[in-house]
């Protein structure tokens, strides 16, 4: 058998003051393809999408790349990646689609809860362990180990 391999990248860049901008892109032995996504900070809301696949197994599989428009104005927030999964899988979509989707949904979600609790910057970075985790656990209760077994 071939050495076979897949490999999933996001990338986040702060656009301006009010929206990031996710990339996200997928190379594995029979797909190459990428997925943009402008997000709203203050709202959540995808606002603007973009795809393209430079390499599928089948032609017939370019025609999945006209959904990711389905995602836009969706707001990202509980539940919405199965939201996302109805409307880019399935039998009329495509498993990698919403797999980069996905990712590129998870990093923006981490980046907005940072935004929020001043993650990003140096004053944040140089408080003890303690502190952080006090802080972050108002936006990530229950959602690891760190913000589960720590006092309040």
């Amino acid at each position: 058998m071939d050495f076979l391999f897949r490999t999933i990248n996001s990338y986040v860049h702060d656009h301006d003051e009010r929206h990031l901008v996710i990339l996200s892109n997928l190379t594995d032995f029979a797909h190459i393809f990428e997925v943009i996504l402008k997000i709203d900070i203050e709202s959540k809301k995808i606002v603007e999408t973009k795809a393209k696949y430079y390499k599928t197994p089948y032609n017939i599989c370019k025609k999945t790349v006209k959904l990711i428009d389905n995602i836009k104005g969706m707001e990202i927030k509980k539940g919405v990646i199965k939201d996302i999964a109805n409307k880019l899988s399935g039998t009329e979509g495509c498993i990698h689609l919403f797999e980069l989707v996905e990712n590129a949904i998870k990093l923006a979600s981490t980046i907005i809860i940072g935004k929020k609790a001043n993650y990003f910057t140096k004053e944040f970075r140089s408080l003890p362990d303690e502190e952080k985790i006090k802080i972050s656990k108002k936006y990530l209760k229950n959602t690891c180990y760190a913000y589960t077994h720590t006092k309040e």
